[in-house]
C-alpha cells in the first residue's frame, strides 16, 4: 500500500450520502439512536474540522464516535495515524468500504464503549489517551459532557482537543460566571483549557438530521492548568455547589449533603458571599479555593461529580 506524502496530502473525493446509505444498507448497519449516531457528510465542514485541529503527519489522533469513517478519511490523508474508538461494531465494517486503503494502514479500531461506569473513561478510551497527540471527533450528544470532563481533568492528554457538539453543550464548556450555562463543566474548561467555538454547524449538515444545531469546539490546554489534588477537589466539591442552582452555594452544598447550612459555612471558612450567592455567581477561581476549603475541613466521601 502507498502512504500519502504527509507534506502534500492529495484532496479526497466526496462520499455522497446516497453512497453512504447503500454501503450502510449493504452491511446490514444503520444509524442507532441509542448511540446518537449523526452523521457529518458536509466534506467542506470535515476538511474544516481537521484543519481546526491543525493535525499533520506527525499526529496520532484520537477519535471517538468515528462511525462509518467520514471524519476519520480527512484525518487520515494529513499522513497522521488515527485511534478509532468506536461502540457500533456494524460501523467498523462499513468504513472498510469507505475509507481509502491507502489511508487505512493507520488507522487502528478499539471496538469499544469509550465510557466506562460511573461515568468514566473506559480502558479502551485511557490507552488511546495514551498514545495520541491531538483529539479530534464528531461526538456522540449523550457522552460528550462526561467525556470531554474526562479529557479536561487529565494533567496531561491531547492537544488541542476539537469536538464537534450540540451547541447547547458548546454553551455550557464556553459558559462565563453569572450565566445559566456556567456550571460543573465550564468551570473545567475555564481552569484547564483555553476554548472557543470555531463554528456553528446546522443541522441539514447531518444525516440522520439532528433536531439541535451544533458547533465546533476548540480546547488548548493551558500551562498553568491547577494540580491532579486540585482538581479531585474540585471534582468532588462542584456538583454539591450546583447541586440545586436556585439556592444559594451554602444552602445548594446543605441540600446535597444533608448538612447545616451553619456547618457548611464553617467547612468553607466563612468565605465572603457564599451564604448570599449561587454557584453560578462565583469564577473557577474562587470555586477551586472554595473547594481547597471544602477538602481541609470536610469529613467523609461525597458524589463525584457529572462534568456534564
Amino acid at each position: 500500500m502507498n502512504s500519502l506524502p504527509p507534506d502534500a496530502p492529495e484532496p479526497l473525493p466526496p462520499i455522497p450520502l446516497a453512497r453512504l446509505r447503500a454501503v450502510l444498507a449493504a452491511q446490514g448497519a444503520a444509524p442507532r439512536k441509542r448511540h446518537g449516531q449523526h452523521f457529518l457528510h458536509d466534506t467542506n465542514l470535515l476538511a474544516a474540522i481537521v484543519r481546526d485541529g491543525t493535525v499533520g503527519a506527525d499526529d496520532t489522533v484520537l477519535e471517538v464516535g468515528p462511525g462509518p469513517g467520514l471524519l476519520t478519511r480527512h484525518l487520515l490523508a494529513t499522513g497522521a495515524r488515527v485511534l478509532a474508538v468506536e461502540i457500533d461494531p456494524a460501523m467498523t465494517a462499513v468504513a472498510a468500504q469507505l475509507v481509502e486503503p491507502r489511508l487505512s494502514e493507520r488507522l487502528t479500531w478499539f471496538e469499544s464503549d469509550a465510557m466506562a461506569g460511573g461515568r468514566r473513561l473506559s480502558q479502551a478510551t485511557e490507552e488511546a489517551l495514551g498514545r495520541c497527540t491531538k483529539f479530534v471527533a464528531n461526538l456522540p450528544y449523550q457522552i460528550s459532557g462526561p467525556l470531554l470532563g474526562g479529557l479536561l481533568v487529565r494533567k496531561a492528554g491531547p492537544d488541542p482537543i476539537v469536538a464537534m457538539v450540540q451547541r447547547e453543550m458548546a454553551e455550557r464548556l464556553l459558559g462565563s460566571p453569572g450565566q445559566k450555562s456556567w456550571g460543573p463543566l465550564g468551570v473545567l474548561a475555564a481552569l484547564g483549557a483555553r476554548g472557543a467555538i470555531r463554528r456553528r454547524v446546522p443541522p441539514g449538515a447531518f444525516w440522520p438530521v439532528p433536531k439541535v444545531d451544533s458547533a465546533v469546539v476548540v480546547l488548548e490546554r493551558r500551562a498553568d492548568q491547577p494540580g491532579p489534588e486540585d482538581l479531585d477537589r474540585l471534582q468532588a466539591f462542584l456538583p454539591l455547589a450546583f447541586h440545586t442552582r436556585r439556592k444559594t452555594l451554602v444552602n445548594s452544598v446543605a441540600a446535597a449533603t444533608g448538612l447545616k447550612s451553619g456547618e457548611v459555612t464553617e467547612r468553607l471558612g466563612k468565605q465572603e458571599n457564599v451564604e448570599k450567592l449561587r454557584a453560578e455567581a462565583f469564577d473557577e477561581l474562587e470555586l477551586l479555593d472554595l473547594a481547597r476549603h471544602w477538602a481541609s475541613h470536610a469529613s467523609g466521601a461525597h458524589e463525584r461529580p457529572d462534568p456534564g
